[in-house]
Formats: C-alpha cells, sequence, structure tokens
C-alpha cells in the first residue's frame, strides 16, 4: 500500500514539476563510442520546436580527454543548424592537459539557447549537433554511454 501512495506521489510532483518547468517538448539520443579527432561533430539529434516563446535547454554527457598538445585547449559546443548558440551565451566547455597526461573525465555541457548568429531559433525541425576542436587530439566517449538531450521549456528570463 505504501508503494502505491509513494508512486500516487510522485506521479503528482512529477505533473506538478512539467508545469512549472513548462517542458513542450523533450528529443534523447545516446550511444557507445570512441572518437578520436582534432575536430568533429561528435553527437546530433533532430528536434522540431512547438511554440516561438520558448527555448531549449541542451545537455551532453561523456567521457572526454585531450593529448598530445600542450597548452592547447580542446573545445566542446553545441551547434543548432550550424550555427553556434549566442543567447543568452556560448554554451562550451575546454579541457586542457599536459600532453603526458592520458587521463579521461567525465564531461558534461549543459545550457540555455534562446538565440545563434542565424537570429532566434523560430518554430519547426532543427538539427541539435555537438562539436569539438582542439589543436591536438580530442576523445569523446571512449568506452562509455554519451548522451544528448534537448529539452524545450519556457523561457525561464
Amino acid at each position: 500500500m505504501i508503494l502505491i501512495i509513494n508512486r500516487w506521489i510522485w506521479f503528482i510532483c512529477f505533473q506538478t514539476l512539467q508545469s512549472i518547468n513548462c517542458l513542450l517538448g523533450y528529443a534523447y539520443t545516446s550511444r557507445r563510442f570512441g572518437l578520436n579527432s582534432p575536430s568533429a561533430q561528435i553527437a546530433g539529434v533532430r528536434y522540431t520546436k512547438k511554440s516561438s516563446s520558448t527555448v531549449l535547454r541542451l545537455s551532453y554527457s561523456a567521457n572526454v580527454n585531450t593529448h598530445s598538445a600542450p597548452y592547447r585547449p580542446a573545445h566542446w559546443y553545441f551547434m543548432i543548424d550550424g550555427h553556434k548558440c549566442t543567447s543568452p551565451g556560448d554554451i562550451d566547455i575546454a579541457m586542457y592537459q599536459d600532453s603526458n597526461d592520458n587521463t579521461h573525465v567525465p564531461g558534461y555541457l549543459t545550457g540555455i539557447c534562446q538565440a545563434t548568429s542565424a537570429g532566434n531559433i523560430g518554430v519547426g525541425a532543427h538539427a541539435i549537433t555537438v562539436h569539438v576542436k582542439t589543436g591536438g587530439n580530442a576523445q569523446s566517449g571512449w568506452e562509455s554511454l554519451s548522451f544528448l538531450e534537448v529539452q524545450e521549456i519556457c523561457r525561464p528570463f
């Protein structure tokens, strides 16, 4: 009986959080891979935006590493339809690592995107991708499950 009550409470809480966050849409993709490249698209998903008054919350998680490029960072970043997010700001992470170090660490990239250099993200289908660029070798995924998630939410600002 307690389990049923807890499930009911969970359902009510989930519905409440969903309405507070104003979640209009969701897309998710995951895969197990290892990519070793100085510059590449490493993940992608198609998403159809439903409202002009919402923003996209983007998240990417992977095992990351950069090596053989001392003092040259690797940058992981989102692109929508081939353009970087510009509003409210860039969504990217950078990693610096000594050329003798080959440590793989969990990487998590997340942020809100309202517009790109091409303008506001309009209603309709969009290609959302994660890219990496470095002066040496960047590794993404490396024998771990990586994911890319897109949420369409009400504008929080």
